[in-house]
């Protein structure tokens, strides 16, 4: 990517106003860290890896450690079946995900969506962003479902 197209991607975060910090990665080629929606606290990082042509949107859900202990001790059976719920609800979104380290010991989900070069645009960068939070709202509202949370959230972002 030229870097007329890294300095609008920056200014389409700003204008925003969700813009927050240039992370040093000496994977890519640029890498920030911005806050969508405004306010929110929920942080999504938007990289271009070097040798790349793709912008990532990347972002999840850390499970407190409430939540881990909830998941822990459900039966493999039940993590089975919450697990395979999640996978066909998100099989339906526009974010690839991940289940860290893996689906039967649940510490974190990540989504990511691929913006390739020929594709970026704000309306397309914003939309990703959209996407990304929706799903880690169906996580978070899942996880406080299923796992019968009571009060206030206290998942990590």
């Amino acid at each position: 990517m030229e870097d007329g197209v890294f300095d609008m991607v920056k200014e389409w975060l700003v204008e925003e106003g969700i813009f927050k910090k240039e992370i040093q990665d000496e994977n890519a080629d640029w890498h920030y860290l911005v806050e969508f929606p405004i306010s929110s606290n929920h942080v999504t990082d938007i990289i271009k890896p070097k040798d790349k042509k793709v912008v990532l949107l990347v972002s999840g859900i850390v499970l407190s450690e409430k939540h881990q202990r909830a998941f822990n001790n459900l039966s493999e059976e039940e993590k089975k079946k919450l697990v395979h719920k999640w996978k066909m609800d998100l099989l339906f979104r526009n974010a690839d995900f991940r289940f860290i380290p893996d689906s039967l010991s649940l510490k974190s989900v990540e989504f990511t969506i691929p913006i390739f070069e020929d594709e970026i645009g704000k309306g397309k960068l914003m939309n990703g962003l959209r996407e990304i939070f929706k799903c880690k709202l169906y996580i978070i509202w899942s996880v406080q479902m299923e796992l019968k949370e009571v009060g206030e959230p206290s998942m990590y972002i």
